[in-house]
């Protein structure tokens, strides 16, 4: 499956093919190359090529746009043909392999904690020596500093770190369980 970026880069490989001149060809000369650029119109001079581009690159640059034209039909044909023969994915898939990558953003879980969970504050005040759980930047700062870390980002970059986050965490839910 093409990633993001790949989908990006063919779309804007299709507009480009789309907005350009059609029907290159080498000029009476061979050193300049024509296309048509309003449909119905005769062809116009679009590039002129120096001594040193040799046959092969004339040769590519003429046929550049019906090559790509080519390229672009045979993938649509491959694509078509692999969504015949490949089921579609059920949805309740879809949905779990989302779910699953949001719960390992352990960044985001532990902003959110930080910000809005006021019993993990009340456990980093008893349990971590928390002065002052008022200012959403001091809890955030006592956790990285808890957790060994200086941006909440290596929570997700770094194993390590992850666990370190993981066991915090279990201490808080068994916190939780005694606490309440």
């Amino acid at each position: 499956m093409a990633t993001s970026e790949e989908k990006n880069r063919l779309a804007a490989v299709k507009r480009r093919h789309e907005e350009a001149s059609t029907s290159w060809q080498l000029g009476s000369g061979g050193l300049e190359l024509f296309a048509i650029l309003v449909p119905g119109t005769p062809p116009a001079p679009i590039v002129k090529l120096l001594d040193d581009c040799g046959y092969t690159d004339r040769d590519f640059l003429m046929h550049a746009h019906e090559d790509i034209a080519f390229l672009l039909a045979m993938l649509k044909r491959a694509a078509e043909k692999l969504r015949s023969v490949i089921p579609p994915e059920d949805p309740r898939d879809i949905e779990r392999r989302e779910r699953e990558a949001a719960e390992k953003n352990f960044s985001a879980e532990c902003a959110i904690k930080c910000q809005n969970d006021r019993a993990f504050r009340q456990f980093l005040i008893e349990c971590h020596q928390l002065q002052d759980a008022g200012d959403t930047e001091r809890v955030k700062t006592r956790v990285r500093s808890i957790l060994a870390i200086t941006s909440m980002s290596e929570l997700n970059e770094d194993a390590n770190a992850a666990a370190r986050w993981k066991a915090l965490r279990s201490d808080f839910k068994a916190w939780l369980k005694v606490s309440a």
